[in-house]
Order: C-alpha cells, then sequence, then structure tokens
C-alpha cells in the first residue's frame, strides 16, 4: 500500500479545493491566501474557510518538515559516501607507503626527507577527509603525496 502523506489530497476535500491548496503549497516561503486568491479567482473569505476546514498550515508544515529531511538526509549520504571513499584512499596510500618503507629498511637505507613530506601530506589529506572536506586543498596534497612517493621510488632505483 502506498504510503500516506498529509500533503494529499483528502477524502472530503473537492478537487478546485485541493488545486487551491497545491497552488499555496508550491509558494513554498511567500505563500499567502491571498496570492491563492489571485491565482485561482476565488474569494479571500473562500480560500481562509478551505485552508481552515482542510488543514492547510499543519499540511504545509508537514510537507516542509519533510522535504528538508530529505534534503537532510541526500546531503549525509553524499557526505558520508565522500569519506568512505577519502578513507579507502587514505588506507591505499597508507599500504603503499608502509611497503615502500619495508623496501627501504630491508635495503637498509635512510627513507629520507622525501619519505617524510610524503607522509606529512598523506597525514593532512586524511585529516581533511576526516573533516569531511573536499576541496582543491585536498586534491593537491593527494596529488603531492603521489609525486612524492613516486620521487622516493626513482630514487631507490637509483
Amino acid at each position: 500500500m502506498a504510503e500516506h502523506y498529509v500533503w494529499t489530497r483528502r477524502d472530503n476535500e473537492t478537487s478546485t479545493a485541493y488545486n487551491a491548496f497545491q497552488i499555496y503549497l508550491d509558494m513554498g516561503g511567500t505563500r499567502t491566501h491571498q496570492k491563492v486568491c489571485e491565482k485561482v479567482g476565488k474569494s479571500r473569505q473562500l480560500i481562509t474557510d478551505w485552508a481552515g476546514k482542510y488543514g492547510w498550515t499543519e499540511r504545509v508544515r508537514a510537507f516542509d518538515r519533510h522535504v528538508a529531511e530529505a534534503k537532510t538526509d541526500g546531503m549525509i549520504s553524499q557526505l558520508t559516501e565522500t569519506r568512505d571513499k577519502n578513507l579507502a584512499l587514505m588506507d591505499k596510500l597508507r599500504s603503499h607507503l608502509s611497503n615502500r618503507l619495508d623496501t627501504f629498511i630491508t635495503a637498509n637505507k635512510d627513507p629520507s626527507m622525501l619519505w617524510t613530506q610524503a607522509l606529512v601530506a598523506m597525514a593532512r589529506v586524511e585529516q581533511n577527509s576526516l573533516m569531511l572536506k573536499e576541496d582543491a586543498k585536498s586534491t593537491q596534497r593527494v596529488e603531492r603525496v603521489m609525486e612524492l612517493v613516486e620521487r622516493l621510488e626513482k630514487e631507490h632505483a637509483e
């Protein structure tokens, strides 16, 4: 069975009254009975009567709340997805850097200053990911980590 929302047409509500309500509902924050009167060509008294009889105020509040919650849920979902992707990237970077460090240790070599820079850059990216930040600086930091890792690999190959 379909979910029933209070802003849908009521059983005892005429189609004309419901159409007026929909106009009122669609006006958003600028809604007034007078504007509905002008749009539908009905008297102010009739619109006020319909508004009281069919509970326009409560229905509009419920609708507005529903829309706000849907927007919030969507943003939370997007932020969660972004955070999860960034954390997966951090795991990948951490694993790669860890493997490279193992290579340096096995070869009994000092990882160098580049290594430290790569770790610092990765930590900044991870911090931004945990704070759900995705901006140009974060992207640049990811690129910087990758650049530093590549330089470390070239240095190690020599």
